[in-house]
């Protein structure tokens, strides 16, 4: 066992009381470093602190010189200007961003280095490791600037393995068993299920564990190839009636109790509310969606407005978010603005502009912009930001965090920000806080050229 710990506690000790009252201890024997001849107490308390400070700052245990590895190879990769290294040192010292902004400031700065082909410089590569090892969402950024001597330092301690580690290849789903239903998550999608899983699936309906029929027909709702799709779609054109010559209207009717066949399907009776609505929303959430637009004679878009009985809307909402609908979530979205994930990168953006020039409330901007995909455009930041100066925070509001909105505005949007930050008392230091950081990410671009 090393002595470098009690060591370092003597030497400390040492250098505060002063080498008049305490002479610092000689170096621990197991770290292999000769002791400079003939030198006083204050030059060894001096050299003490340098050996100190650098086991301090690679953060690794002392070894035995017998069991140093070998020297870290050569570098070819050129190491970050130095304008970007300082910016580097403040982001990990002394942020100058908000606390919750550090990390997306930190990333925007290890991309740029790895779009400049750079790399970190070696003294700084301790500090990194450590922080992105607590920071796993920056590790993907950090890989590609740490260089040899980052990779090299990564295989000294097991936490910092992640670096060398290579990236997880895309899985190839091995065929499931019976068993494997138990442990199989609600939440995993069958639409893309070969037809040997889906009849799985459909054997699981009769398992005697409770837990993997709601698992079966949680992954059936989103299968609507299925058979059980089938016999929900069975259930449910007969509940709908269109009315009108051009069939503008629709009749939705209620179910009647199920048969054991819809038992199996998961129609089962609970306590409390309306049995034959929860019924209906459930026939709505597993049969296909194509069973709506056959009857209207329209495509989702003109066949969603006509659905207005809650229980039948509830149902058609929970198979668009199995399935992940694009039509459907576009017809739908103004009434749930969460379906803003399921529709194409292209369109989430405009789509939210609309909902909010159509809304203008702080409510409304922040059930729609954390479905949308960062960065915005500037026409979506801007019109975020006005809308948000204009208002105050509200119920409803309060999920719309500083990091969506520092990730997500485009940085035309800062001369607003500047504004709303000196005119807003409303929102906080949120305000503040955007402004320092969209004013801070230029400088980091600026510093690698």
């Amino acid at each position: 066992m090393s002595a470098a710990p009690t060591w370092w506690q003597q030497t400390t000790a040492a250098a505060l009381l002063g080498t008049e009252r305490r002479e610092p201890p000689p170096l621990p024997h197991d770290l292999d470093i000769a002791e400079r001849p003939g030198g006083t107490p204050e030059t060894a308390l001096l050299d003490a602190a340098a050996v100190g400070g650098a086991l301090l700052r690679v953060d690794l245990p002392a070894r035995p010189a017998s069991e140093l590895p070998a020297p870290a190879p050569a570098d070819a990769t050129p190491v970050a200007p130095p304008a970007a290294v300082q910016l580097l040192g403040l982001l990990l010292d002394q942020p100058p961003v908000a606390a919750r902004l550090r990390p997306l400031a930190l990333e925007h700065w290890l991309g740029v280095a790895a779009d400049r082909g750079v790399r970190v410089p070696a003294r700084t590569l301790p500090r990194l490791l450590a922080l992105v090892t607590q920071q796993a969402d920056l590790r993907a950024a950090a890989r590609p600037v740490i260089g040899e001597r980052g990779r090299w330092l990564a295989g000294l301690r097991p936490d910092w393995a992640w670096a060398i580690a290579a990236e997880p290849a895309p899985a190839v789903r091995p065929r499931l068993s019976a068993d494997d239903w138990r442990a199989l998550p609600a939440t995993a999608r069958a639409d893309a299920l070969p037809a040997d899983d889906l009849d799985l699936l459909e054997a699981a309906l009769d398992d005697r564990s409770d837990k993997v029929r709601r698992q079966a027909l949680a992954l059936l709702d989103a299968a609507p190839t299925s058979a059980r799709a089938t016999r929900m779609a069975a259930r449910l054109r007969p509940l709908l009636t269109t009315t009108g010559r051009l069939r503008r209207g629709l009749e939705i009717a209620l179910p009647t109790e199920p048969d054991a066949a819809g038992v199996r399907d998961g129609l089962t009776t609970t306590r409390g509310g309306s049995q034959r609505d929860r019924w209906l929303e459930l026939i709505s959430a597993g049969a296909p969606l194509s069973v709506w637009t056959d009857a209207t004679g329209k495509d989702p878009a003109h066949t969603w407005p006509l659905i207005t009985q809650p229980a039948a809307r509830a149902g058609v909402l929970r198979a668009i978010r199995a399935r992940a609908d694009v039509a459907w979530a576009m017809a739908a979205v103004t009434d749930s603005p969460d379906l803003l994930a399921h529709l194409p990168a292209a369109d989430q953006d405009a789509t939210a502009l609309r909902m909010l020039r159509a809304t203008k409330t702080a409510a409304g901007v922040a059930a729609a912009v954390r479905h949308v995909a960062a960065p915005w455009s500037p026409a979506l930041s801007a019109t975020v930001v006005d809308i948000l100066r204009h208002t105050a925070p509200a119920a409803g509001s309060a999920s719309l965090s500083l990091p969506t909105l520092a990730a997500g505005l485009h940085p035309s949007a800062r001369p607003a920000v500047s504004a709303w930050a000196r005119a807003e008392s409303r929102w906080g230091s949120l305000p503040a806080d955007l402004d320092q950081y969209l004013s801070f990410l230029p400088a980091i671009t600026e510093a690698f050229r």
